[in-house]
């Protein structure tokens, strides 16, 4: 038995024109709320680089903007990670130039080591403004 919504859905996608052609990096953005963000900034026309550690779940949300005519790349890896965060960091310059804005959406998995999730998202963060600077600038 399937959740059915009150009322049909066909809501207005929220616009920013100031948003075209900039970059944006979506950590945690394969699955809920970090994926909608990631569909919402496509929209907009924002080049979207959408990050988690789901490698099917970010290339079905990559496919999804593309199908829909925006642009977006996928870069699997964990935010805790400071490599990771460099890789993502790398990618999304190569391919779009420096971001402009991030988003911050991770979750903790399930079968994850227990740590709270503060923990996670404070990490994540630390280590994604610690890679904030343009690598030309480093």
């Amino acid at each position: 038995m399937g959740i059915e919504a009150s009322a049909p859905r066909e809501a207005e996608i929220p616009t920013f024109p100031d948003l075209a052609g900039k970059v944006a990096v979506v950590t945690g953005g394969s699955g809920g709320i970090g994926a909608a963000t990631c569909r919402l900034l496509a929209a907009n026309g924002a080049n979207v680089v959408v990050n988690g550690r789901n490698e099917s779940a970010i290339a079905a949300v990559v496919a999804g903007i593309r199908g829909q005519g925006g642009q977006a790349i996928g870069v699997a890896g964990d935010v805790t990670d400071h490599a990771a965060v460099e890789e993502l960091r790398g990618r999304a310059e190569d391919e779009f130039g420096p971001p402009i804005c991030s988003s911050r959406s991770p979750g903790v998995a399930r079968h994850a080591p227990a740590r709270p999730p503060r923990s996670l998202k404070t990490t994540g963060v630390l280590r994604w403004t610690a890679t904030s600077r343009p690598r030309s600038s480093r």
